[in-house]
């Protein structure tokens, strides 16, 4: 590992941190970048006992110092003991460190407050004669508080000269500049394709889909075709000639995207962030009147005013000569420009139906009113967070579901407990229940863009009501995930939806496409490709793995075009609506999933992940069963042991492949099936022999992507085989 380390940080004893799971990254809404698994530099302190929940000490600036000049490159290892020396023989405790590789600074953060005056001190008079002390080249450091650091010392020669020993110094935080989003403005960042016909945007897709994912699938053969035959020369053997297909000028042929049957107002599912949307007055202007107490003039519920100095208004935005101030009033919508830019109303957004920003307006009216603050990620305190609304306008059923930290207060819980809800918790909440379901969503006022048409529905959109609410608590640090428990708290227990024949119950923490009239035509694509193979369909079994609700297969099984069905998922409240959906459709399936007597039943949900139970349900299919496979994964995609059992079980004739990720994860799953086999993915390997996206989102750049595979024949695979 070289020295050019990421970055290190010294945390808090294991008790004290959240599960991993909770800290499990998400996005989404984006880039992801991969952690090496050799490039964790995350340390236990030694010295810092186990502390509960209640003591946990997370991002209190009041209690971090930051140390200048230190030496760019530190390997983790020695960072503790780095810091370990500047403390010892004194009663100073660190209990966290974070030094970013490259930089010249390191922050610490200690156990107390009244810890940072003598760990400053320690730092910038602890050296020999009492001067400060240096790093190891003999530079001079200096330390001082993190929330000091936006003052900019610009006239400070001594900070540039003891800087220059080692490096440019850097500002630890810039201010940040607030600018105001029109609504033009906030629907190229969500939907970036509203400007363009909507023939145009799918020939943009249809481009990425040639240009991203198919293309770079054959360069990841091409990739694994050569890294086998530099072994084999290595080896002395001979190595397995490169596909026909591989080389072919267009090697996997894509289709046009299929588009949606509705370009507007698609959405069945909205998920609205809860922060603070910023509104810009005029400096002198005071407090919305509207906010006050009539009586005494105090500010009700959280709304907060940022003075000029700590976040300005976009000059451009005013002709002013002063800084306007930006009011920030508690709301929920969409984060068009990050944390920093604050939430954005979804009137604007021409792909979300009315009756999401009908509830984003009961929302918007409740929580300027509420004691409880919405939840700042960064120091992980506060209450709300975010609020999932499903919607079925084909039985008229909505649901809401308020995603919340903890009353008594989230990880970074102020310890003068001024931020816990204890008290007002159960009033508060029943008093937005209240707002939800007391009456017929009403009809809101939209910002659509000059000369949009909207085109006219007669499909009770307009008597949709709130039918079930849910609340659900949650400490961890990103996201729940579909397991976790929630709180019913009125109505309905699911919600549900009407799809092609079928029916289907969807629980709070189960997958369902959102896009209802385009799953259709999603669906109507496997049912065509499974059916090109299934010569014998009642003796067909299909194997749908992350098979959610069981939609798929559960289509399938009701077009006539497979016999039996199995299904895999990890979500376990998905698979308990499988199996209520199985029996909701009329199919008998295996409730305890017995292995006794399997042929007697049609369908068979299991709440598992995929990679540990696959190979072993291969195994007890008969030989003279026909098998066909269809997965359709999250965005990370499927998990290599799944790729392996796929490969390996060559009863699989034929693969499809449902990708919501078809210019990242596709690709490397893809490559995996098809490459030539070794000891890890055995098997006679896959060939992709269509590629069909479907347009699911219209407006923005994501697209879902068909993808089928057959398996080669042994005479075709023999072909390629140097030995044969």
């Amino acid at each position: 590992m070289s020295e050019e380390q990421l970055t290190s940080e010294t945390m808090l004893p294991p008790s004290d941190l959240p599960n991993a799971d909770d800290s499990a990254a998400v996005e989404s809404s984006l880039t992801l970048q991969e952690k090496q698994p050799d490039e964790d530099n995350t340390q236990t302190a030694q010295d810092e006992p186990s502390s509960t929940n209640d003591e946990r000490h997370w991002d209190h600036t009041s209690k971090k110092v930051v140390v200048h000049n230190v030496l760019k490159f530190i390997r983790s290892n020695e960072i503790h003991k780095l810091t370990s020396s500047w403390t010892k023989d004194t009663d100073i405790v660190i209990v966290k460190t974070k030094k970013p590789p490259k930089e010249n600074w390191i922050k610490v953060t200690l156990k107390e407050d009244e810890m940072v005056d003598k760990f400053i001190k320690l730092i910038n008079e602890g050296g020999e004669g009492g001067k400060a002390m240096c790093n190891a080249r003999g530079g001079v450091m200096f330390a001082k508080r993190a929330n000091e650091m936006d003052d900019r010392d610009t006239n400070d020669r001594k900070r540039k000269e003891r800087d220059d020993d080692n490096g440019d110094a850097r500002d630890i935080k810039r201010s940040h500049v607030v600018k105001i989003l029109s609504a033009d403005e906030v629907r190229d960042a969500i939907t970036p394709l509203w400007r363009k016909e909507y023939k145009d945007q799918l020939d943009v897709k249809a481009k990425e889909m040639v240009n991203k994912c198919s293309k770079n699938i054959v360069k990841e053969i091409k990739r694994k075709f050569r890294t086998l035959e530099h072994e084999a020369k290595r080896g002395h053997r001979e190595a397995i000639k490169t596909y026909t297909w591989v080389e072919a000028k267009r090697a996997i042929s894509v289709e046009q995207p299929v588009p949606s049957p509705q370009i507007y107002e698609y959405r069945n599912k909205c998920e609205f962030t809860c922060g603070y949307r910023h509104v810009e007055v005029k400096s002198e202007e005071s407090v919305d009147k509207d906010t006050k107490d009539e009586g005494d003039g105090e500010t009700k519920g959280t709304t907060e005013d940022l003075k000029p100095e700590e976040v300005n208004a976009d000059p451009e935005s005013s002709n002013n000569e002063t800084p306007n101030t930006i009011k920030k009033i508690p709301a929920a919508g969409f984060l068009a420009q990050g944390w920093q830019g604050g939430v954005y109303s979804p009137h604007c957004l021409q792909n979300v139906p009315d009756w999401a920003c009908a509830i984003a307006d009961i929302l918007n009216e409740y929580l300027p009113t509420s004691p409880m603050a919405p939840y700042d990620s960064k120091v992980h305190r506060g209450f709300f967070r975010s609020f999932t609304i499903r919607c079925s306008l084909r039985t008229r059923e909505c649901m809401v579901i308020v995603l919340h930290a903890p009353a008594k207060g989230g990880v970074g819980a102020k310890e003068d407990g001024s931020d816990d809800y204890s008290e007002v918790f159960e009033a508060e909440k029943e008093r937005l229940v209240g707002m939800l379901t007391k009456a017929v969503l009403a009809v809101p006022n939209r910002d659509f863009p000059e000369g949009h048409v909207r085109a006219a529905r007669d499909d009770g959109s307009e008597e949709i009501r709130v039918t079930s609410v849910f609340f659900q608590e949650y400490e961890g640090l990103s996201q729940p995930g579909p397991d976790h428990p929630v709180q019913h708290v009125y109505g309905k227990t699911c919600l549900e939806e009407r799809l092609g024949q079928c029916t289907f119950q969807i629980s709070p923490g189960a997958f369902f496409q959102t896009n209802t009239e385009g799953a259709e035509k999603l669906y109507g694509i496997i049912v065509d490709r499974i059916k090109e193979v299934t010569q014998d369909p009642k003796q067909t079994l299909l194997f749908d793995v992350c098979c959610g609700t069981g939609t798929i297969g559960l289509t399938c099984l009701k077009e006539g075009i497979v016999g039996r069905l199995v299904g895999v998922d990890i979500a376990e409240p998905a698979i308990l609506d499988a199996k209520v959906n199985a029996e909701k459709n009329g199919f008998l399936h295996d409730d305890n999933n017995s292995a006794d007597d399997k042929d007697s039943f049609l369908t068979r949900f299991i709440a598992s992940p995929a990679e540990k139970v696959l190979a072993e349900e291969m195994k007890s299919i008969p030989r003279t069963t026909p098998v066909v496979a269809v997965v359709d994964p999250a965005r990370d995609g499927l998990h290599g042991a799944v790729v392996q059992t796929l490969r390996k079980n060559e009863k699989i004739e034929r693969l499809v492949y449902v990708s919501c990720n078809p210019t990242g994860t596709l690709v490397r799953d893809a490559a995996m099936l098809c490459a030539p086999p070794t000891k890890k993915y055995p098997g006679r390997p896959f060939k992709p022999v269509l590629a069909q996206p479907v347009d699911m989102f219209p407006l923005t750049s994501h697209c879902e992507m068909v993808m089928t595979f057959d398996r080669m024949s042994e005479e075709e695979y023999g072909k390629y085989q140097g030995n044969k």
